[in-house]
């Protein structure tokens, strides 16, 4: 592997990631999570706790850990996150309460920022170093499209499984989990750094400095992460709670969920996979507009329209469609404007902003969307919000 051609690089690195994120992606709990915390002991408001939990981690720890991957590479912050994750799900196996969760989700969070903007940055600098950075979204369009790829299988076989919310259930799954994230750990140690992660080695507190004075000099990229994640965190987070509910309300029976979501995932992944024929048939910033537009109407459709099954399918495809073709626009758009440096930081900088806004949004919403008859004031709130996130100007980095 010492031997890898810099021609090489990039095709290594973007195969090795995309094995390694269609094994990490396999999380059979997903469509039953919700319901594991309540037998498992937590109440709808603990449900909330854990939560904030997992967002208030990412906040804390991803500037330390996006310098950790500025410091020693990509590769070491990936397989540190990987066995962070594997020991997160071990304590998930004894987590018989609030505070066993909390530790667990704690975890979680953790392991996560591991992986938050060293991705990225691996595989830009993998791309710029054999002069194909202009790739980036496309790159990224597969890689989302490979943690689609297990989705599909996993929300049915969970939720299968789980069907009868039985202990031993929840174990198979959680044991299973761990067995293809071992398989992602082999993955990540073939990958190999690129030569700009082995030519900084400054102080890690260097690399912080670089991320903010990068973040201020650039106003342009700070609009590009605003127009992104107002968008994304109202229509996927904020929104994304009451999903379920609203399907469920608009006649989708409990047991049709999985196969939705198993749909929709077979949908997003024909289209991130497509993110480049996209690209080369309109302008980036333009399919942020239109997609920005699609997420607000379809917020609108829900909190105007007599909840129907079609309605509210329509309302769920739209929403996941959008977000399959912003994710990897926007990983191209904001590395553009990234310096190779602190590339790592910078994008955890940018990913801490992100974690304010999950904190801030849930906390004001939260008291409305108790109430099931506010469900509809909820949906117009976000509308409201997208529309104005997504009239956020969007521009691309210039060449050269």
């Amino acid at each position: 592997m010492n031997q890898l051609k810099d021609r090489t690089i990039s095709a290594h690195n973007v195969r090795i990631l995309f094995w390694a994120t269609v094994f990490a992606s396999v999380n059979f709990m997903e469509p039953i999570l919700t319901l594991f915390y309540l037998e498992r002991g937590l109440d709808l408001a603990q449900v909330y706790l854990v939560t904030l939990v997992w967002c208030l981690t990412v906040l804390v720890f991803e500037v330390p850990t996006g310098a950790f991957a500025d410091q020693f590479g990509p590769k070491a912050s990936f397989v540190t996150g990987c066995l962070i994750a594997i020991l997160s799900k071990i304590i998930l196996i004894f987590a018989h309460d609030f505070w066993g969760m909390a530790v667990y989700t704690f975890l979680w969070g953790l392991s996560v920022t591991f992986f938050s903007g060293a991705e990225e940055a691996l595989l830009y600098e993998s791309l710029k170093q054999d002069g194909e950075e202009e790739r980036m979204s496309d790159v990224m369009g597969k890689l989302y499209a490979a943690s689609l790829y297990p989705m599909v299988l996993a929300f049915l076989f969970g939720a299968y499984v789980a069907r009868d919310l039985e202990e031993s259930q929840f174990v198979l799954l959680i044991v299973l989990g761990m067995v293809f994230q071992l398989v992602q750990l082999f993955f990540l140690l073939r990958v190999v750094n690129p030569r700009s992660f082995e030519g900084f080695r400054e102080n890690p507190f260097q690399h912080v400095k670089n991320g903010v004075t990068v973040i201020r000099k650039t106003p342009d990229l700070l609009l590009i992460f605003l127009n992104f994640t107002i968008v994304f965190v109202l229509s996927a987070v904020v929104a994304g709670r009451l999903e379920q509910p609203y399907l469920t309300m608009s006649g989708v029976s409990v047991a049709w969920l999985g196969v939705l979501y198993a749909g929709a995932a077979v949908l997003a992944l024909l289209v991130s996979s497509r993110i480049g024929w996209f690209t080369q048939r309109f302008s980036k910033k333009g399919l942020m507009y239109a997609t920005g537009l699609a997420t607000a109407l379809a917020l609108v459709v829900a909190a105007t329209v007599v909840p129907a099954v079609w309605t509210a399918t329509l309302v769920f495809l739209i929403l996941r469609l959008s977000r399959a073709v912003r994710m990897p626009l926007y990983s191209q758009l904001t590395n553009d404007h990234i310096p190779s440096e602190s590339r790592a930081t910078t994008l955890s900088l940018l990913s801490i902003a992100d974690s304010l806004f999950d904190v801030i949004f849930l906390v004001t919403f939260a008291g409305i969307a108790v109430a099931a008859d506010r469900y509809a004031l909820v949906f117009a709130a976000c509308a409201g919000i997208v529309l104005l996130g997504t009239l956020i100007p969007v521009r691309e980095a210039k060449k050269g």
